[in-house]
C-alpha cells in the first residue's frame, strides 16, 4: 500500500505550547547486578520548568539528546556530553521554528529532528550540523512527520498523520514510500544488533502489543504483498513509551513503576516484572525512557497534570 507525500493534516500536538505539558528529564545511574538492573541516583538534566522531552542517547555513547522550551513557542535542540562530570546540556540549534526528536544521522555527522515550520502547522523532516548549522529539509513534500527512526542513510521510517497514524516507509532517493501499518504508537525502534523493527499496534483499543515488521514488508522494492507482523509482547496497559537494554529486554512505566520484560525475544513466556518504583525518588508520573547503549545511564521524563 502506497501513502502520498503530500498529505496535509491537522499536526500531532507539536505546534502549540498551550498543548505541551510541564517536563522534566531525570538521569540515572544503572548498574547490572545478579539480581538484575540496580537503577539510582537520580539528577535532574534539564531545566524544572516548561518543556524538557525526547531525551536520546548516541550510539556512540558520547551524548545524550534532548530539547527544551525557549519561551511560549519555540523549542530547541540539545545536547549533553556524557564524558564530563558535570552534567550540563549545551544548546544546538538558534532558530525561530521549533525542534523535536533530535538523533544522530546514521554517519553520525549530522543531527536530524522534526522542524515545525513559522505557521505552526507544517512539520519537516531536518538535519543539522552539531553546531546547528546548515539546515537541510530532508523530503520537502513530507509535512505531517510526527516522529522517525533512521533505518540506512537513504531510508527511515516516520509515524504520520492523520490518525488512525501511519508508520511509513521512505527511501529518499528514489522519492518512493510505503505504508507499512496503520493505528501505531509513538514509540518504534531500528533494533539493529537484532535485525527487527518494532513498533506498537494500537489496532485494538483493548490491547496494544509490541509487533516486529515482518522482514519481507521491509522490501522497498519487489515487495510480495503485506505480511502480517508477529507480535513480541503485549504492552503495560495503555502504555506506549519503552526501551531496549542490550540483551533485548524491554523497560516500559505504569503508574509511577519501572517494569522489565525478559528479552521476549527468546523468553516467550516472559512477565512484566516489577524493577523499581520511582515514587521513592520523588518521580509521582513519567512516560519517556530512554537507556544508553551501554546500559549504564536511564533516562526518564516525568510530567505533571494528565499524561502526554
Amino acid at each position: 500500500m502506497k501513502k502520498l507525500f503530500f498529505v496535509v493534516a491537522t499536526l500531532w500536538s507539536f505546534g502549540s505550547m498551550a498543548q505541551l505539558p510541564e517536563t522534566v528529564i531525570y538521569l540515572f545511574d544503572v548498574q547490572k547486578k545478579a539480581k538484575g538492573l540496580e537503577i539510582g541516583n537520580p539528577r535532574i538534566v534539564s531545566k524544572k520548568t516548561g518543556y524538557n522531552n525526547q531525551p536520546y542517547f548516541t550510539l556512540d555513547g558520547d551524548y545524550m539528546f534532548y530539547v527544551s522550551s525557549m519561551d511560549t513557542v519555540n523549542i530547541e535542540l540539545y545536547k549533553m556530553d556524557m564524558g564530563k562530570k558535570k552534567l550540563k546540556g549545551k544548546r544546538i540549534t538558534h532558530t525561530k521554528e521549533a525542534e523535536y526528536s533530535p538523533k544522530f544521522t546514521p554517519d553520525m555527522e549530522n543531527v536530524s529532528c522534526v522542524r515545525v515550520e513559522k505557521d505552526r502547522k507544517t512539520q519537516h523532516f531536518y538535519t543539522y550540523s552539531l553546531k546547528g548549522k546548515k539546515a537541510v529539509n530532508i523530503l520537502p513534500k513530507l509535512t505531517s512527520i510526527g516522529y522517525y527512526e533512521w533505518l540506512n542513510q537513504n531510508e527511515f521510517l516516520s509515524f504520520e498523520l492523520p490518525e488512525p497514524f501511519y508508520l511509513v516507509k521512505h527511501h529518499i532517493s528514489g522519492a518512493r514510500c510505503d505504508t507499512l501499518a496503520t493505528n501505531i504508537g509513538r514509540t518504534f525502534y531500528n533494533l539493529r544488533s537484532k535485525g527487527k523493527v518494532v513498533y506498537i499496534d494500537k489496532s485494538d483499543s483493548n490491547k496494544w502489543v509490541i509487533r516486529m515488521i515482518a522482514p519481507d514488508n521491509l522490501k522497498t522494492f519487489n515487495r510480495k504483498g503485506n505480511i502480517e507482523n508477529p507480535v513480541l509482547t503485549e504492552t503495560l496497559p495503555q502504555e506506549e513509551d519503552y526501551c531496549f537494554t542490550q540483551d533485548g529486554s524491554i523497560l516500559m512505566g505504569h503508574k509511577g513503576m519501572l517494569y522489565i520484560k525478559k528479552n521476549p525475544f527468546k523468553n516467550t513466556n516472559a512477565t512484566w516484572d516489577e524493577l523499581i518504583d520511582l515514587k521513592t525518588f520523588g518521580i509521582e508520573k513519567f512516560y519517556r525512557i530512554a537507556i544508553s547503549v551501554d546500559n549504564t545511564k536511564l533516562a526518564v521524563v516525568a510530567y505533571r497534570g494528565k499524561k502526554p
